[in-house]
């Protein structure tokens, strides 16, 4: 008869019960960890604008509104500091600190490059016109080569400022055609560079151009050319630096703005901030990127 050997039972309980013992001991563990409260230090970022929020924190303008709603929306995981930037420095500042943003930038290739973009816009605009003063045979509608080809214009731009990644190309391609000034300051010098016929034409938002020159004289005279193809809207996304900090800085912001908060903030704003029919298709627009 085979005979079958029996473990005594105080080994197999001892056995079992130090294994449920060890699992009792990594359970209590765990409860501990997750129960003490982890008081985790935020993330500090720095953000290098011309906007600087006012004393009371005021915002300036509506990308200063709409990031520190994104940061308020964040709770203590993200601390904003606001540093004076210049568009000279702005983008020398994201390849030599870890931890800068910028607000309310273009995406370009060259950009892209250089820099962490967020995937959903912060901000969005009508598309740049092609502005001209005093030229009435000119079509409402015109593609940057029969400008500079055939009707040889003159067309002022601000040196460093994207206009898009398309009127961007076409600057650096046909640059015998521009004029060019440096710094946001001497932006506002070009359109009275065109009432003064000294230059042909500027690229500007028609509500932006109208807003600083709508007492200027000969303000009837000035059109506002539609550059084929046209697009219903440009977008500015945050860029930071390309870094560990920048990537969770661009996570973070990435939550914030797809929250319906955030988002109803700004789709609000922008319908009130521009005028009919340009807002509701700036809308219709910025809504779409988020679905894409």
């Amino acid at each position: 008869m085979q005979q079958h050997r029996l473990l005594p039972l105080n080994n197999s309980f001892n056995k079992i019960g130090h294994q449920n013992g060890m699992k009792l001991y990594a359970t209590i563990l765990l409860l501990c960890i997750y129960s003490v409260p982890v008081n985790s230090e935020p993330l500090h970022v720095k953000i290098m604008t011309d906007f600087i929020p006012q004393a009371d924190g005021s915002p300036e303008n509506e990308a200063t509104e709409f990031v520190l709603a994104a940061a308020t929306e964040l709770g203590n995981k993200i601390s904003l500091q606001f540093v004076p930037g210049s568009q000279l420095q702005d983008w020398k500042q994201l390849s030599q600190l870890p931890d800068v943003c910028l607000l309310n930038k273009l995406k370009t290739p060259e950009r892209e490059a250089s820099a962490i973009f967020t995937r959903y816009p912060l901000m969005a605009f009508p598309e740049n016109k092609l502005i001209v003063f005093n030229k009435p045979t000119l079509p409402n509608s015109i593609s940057l080569t029969d400008a500079v080809n055939y009707y040889d214009l003159t067309i002022g731009v601000t040196s460093r400022r994207s206009y898009s990644a398309k009127i961007d190309d076409f600057i650096k391609r046909h640059e015998e055609h521009f004029f060019k000034v440096d710094g946001a300051a001497n932006a506002i010098q070009l359109g009275y560079m065109l009432f003064e016929n000294k230059i042909d034409a500027i690229f500007e938002y028609k509500s932006m151009f109208i807003h600083r020159y709508q007492r200027a004289h000969g303000i009837d005279k000035i059109r506002y050319l539609t550059i084929e193809p046209s697009e219903p809207a440009a977008f500015g996304y945050i860029a930071c630096s390309p870094s560990p900090q920048g990537k969770q800085a661009i996570a973070l912001f990435e939550h914030a703005l797809q929250t319906e908060k955030i988002k109803t903030l700004i789709s609000t704003r922008l319908m009130e901030l521009f005028p009919a029919p340009d807002n509701t298709l700036i809308v219709d627009a910025f809504n779409a990127a988020y679905k894409n």
